[in-house]
């Protein structure tokens, strides 16, 4: 029995490296996709307010002090900019990134260009946001 136990150990590892890998941990993408929302809403925003909301798992790793998975939000009154949330380690509070993507179109030949921008030019900041790629 203990052979048995160990050998399935040793063959669902692969799998298991090769899941979290493909779709993040399934623990810290629960309470950023349960703590986020709930943030939105206590901040006085609706579904029908926002545009796109959605988890995101992030190619690089950002912040130490906040869970890896991000959360990407886009309100209908400012489109082209693209806020991105995260959910702290400890206290499991949600945190703003200052740094914001947009978007902005050169031409109609043109795919858009996505640029950083500061928080003090769009309409959706919190006060309080953190940088994502502090404590390195």
């Amino acid at each position: 029995m203990g052979t048995g136990a160990v050998l399935l150990l040793f063959i669902s590892l692969p799998f298991v490296v090769i899941y979290f890998l493909n779709n993040g941990n399934p623990y810290t993408r629960y309470w950023t996709e349960k703590q986020v929302p709930a943030h939105l809403e206590a901040q006085g925003y609706t579904k029908d307010d926002l545009l796109e909301a959605h988890w995101v798992l992030p190619k690089y790793r950002i912040n130490n002090d906040i869970y890896t998975d991000g959360y990407l939000v886009r309100f209908k009154d400012e489109p082209t900019v693209t806020y991105t949330y995260g959910v702290e380690r400890k206290g499991k509070n949600v945190v703003q990134y200052c740094e914001k993507e947009t978007e902005a179109i050169d031409s109609k030949d043109s795919p858009p260009a996505t640029t950083l921008i500061n928080s003090d030019s769009t309409k959706h900041s919190e006060s309080n946001c953190i940088d994502h790629l502090a404590n390195r």
